[in-house]
């Protein structure tokens, strides 16, 4: 299935963020798509956390994760719009 940025990142805060991690006092509209999930002014995730995600759009977006370095999950995965941009890319 194709989807839009704006449909992907939507997905991400529900699907991936809010319920897959159980995150029960987080609304999507409280996660902004610029910040920092892992940094203490964000939702300050943890490295357990980050697998889940990977593990979450792999299933949801059907996206190989399987092959990324820990340089290309630095790089891709600290904000939404990261995330995003990699699942649009990689879909």
């Amino acid at each position: 299935m194709q989807y839009t940025l704006e449909e992907i990142k939507n997905i991400l805060k529900e699907e991936v963020l809010i319920n897959r991690l159980e995150l029960d006092d987080v609304e999507a509209s409280d996660i902004s798509d610029d910040e920092n999930l892992f940094d203490e002014d964000g939702l300050a995730l943890d490295s357990v956390e980050a697998l889940d995600i990977i593990t979450g759009i792999s299933e949801i977006f059907q996206v190989d994760t399987n092959s990324l370095t820990q340089e290309e999950i630095n790089n891709n995965f600290k904000s939404v719009n990261d995330i995003a941009s990699f699942i649009a890319n990689n879909h």
